[in-house]
């Protein structure tokens, strides 16, 4: 089932975040916090795709990741710096890999690259395996604040990104990307990074996004506190859907009431004909 997913947050020391800690978190490669002293071990068997998307100008050492997380970190010099974004996007879960690189691609290199900001990109594959059909395929993007330019980050950080116009230019991109892959692999199906209140959709409700935490507990305890409320809000937008058909059959009813008079009459006095023709 097609869903849109995009999830924008900013990484700031000043809230304890370490982008080199996130970075570890979404490749699943062991990695050395030159800030905070910290080695970071998670490992993840899910990562089915990441790479580093650069501008052409960029330093050739700029393709290993421990090295960029170190110019990162080495670019920040206060202790509540904001030091990157990251995005969090649903995939289309009808389509393969290769389509899934082709919109993460396509999507970094229009909004990112060409602006001169480098990516960093993992794809998981969010398996659900009592349940195919309901896989989560995802992908995590972190865009550091700063232009690379050729001898390394800028020092200017990019105060144009920051403005709140964006936010919606990307997630109006997001959608469109997907909508580009569902049309070059014949699907009928498209997505749309409005509100279904904006989409002119009043009889269902949005349901909560399920995040990594959401789906552990769903597997230990078998639903999850918020996959309830999603329970609950796929009933209440079963009834509405109900008593709208209802209220449809309803007014095609009346509607059809006069015409449906005027056919009775028609056959009412066809048959009163029938008979007057027999007494004579």
């Amino acid at each position: 089932m097609a869903n849109y997913h995009m999830e924008i947050k900013p990484i700031s020391r000043g809230k304890g975040q370490s982008v080199t800690r996130i970075i570890n978190y979404i490749s699943g490669e062991r990695l050395y916090d030159s800030y905070s002293g910290n080695t970071y071990y998670r490992q993840r068997t899910d990562v089915l795709y990441h790479n580093i998307f650069l501008p052409p100008n960029a330093p050739s050492d700029y393709h290993n990741l421990q090295y960029l997380c170190n110019e990162i970190e080495a670019a920040e010099k206060r202790y509540d710096a904001r030091t990157g974004r990251i995005f969090i996007g649903s995939l289309p879960n009808e389509l393969s890999l290769n389509d899934w690189c082709s919109i993460v691609k396509e999507f970094v290199e229009c909004n990112f690259v060409n602006y001169g900001l480098c990516s960093i990109v993992a794809i998981h594959k969010g398996r659900n395996e009592a349940e195919p059909s309901r896989n989560n395929p995802h992908v995590h993007i972190i865009v550091p604040t700063r232009a690379v330019e050729s001898d390394g980050f800028s020092q200017m950080k990019d105060r144009e990104h920051d403005k709140r116009k964006y936010i919606n230019i990307w997630r109006e991109h997001w959608s469109h990307v997907q909508n580009m892959a569902y049309e070059r692999n014949r699907f009928d199906i498209r997505v749309s990074h409005e509100s279904l209140e904006v989409q002119g959709i009043f009889c269902r409700k949005p349901t909560h996004h399920l995040n990594y935490r959401d789906w552990q507990e769903k597997i230990r305890y078998e639903r999850a506190p918020i996959e309830k409320q999603n329970h609950r809000i796929k009933i209440h937008d079963k009834e509405c859907y109900h008593n709208r058909q209802l209220e449809l059959d309803g007014e095609c009813s009346r509607n059809r009431q006069p015409e449906l008079d005027k056919e009775y009459s028609r056959n009412r006095q066809l048959k009163w004909n029938k008979k007057l023709s027999r007494s004579l």
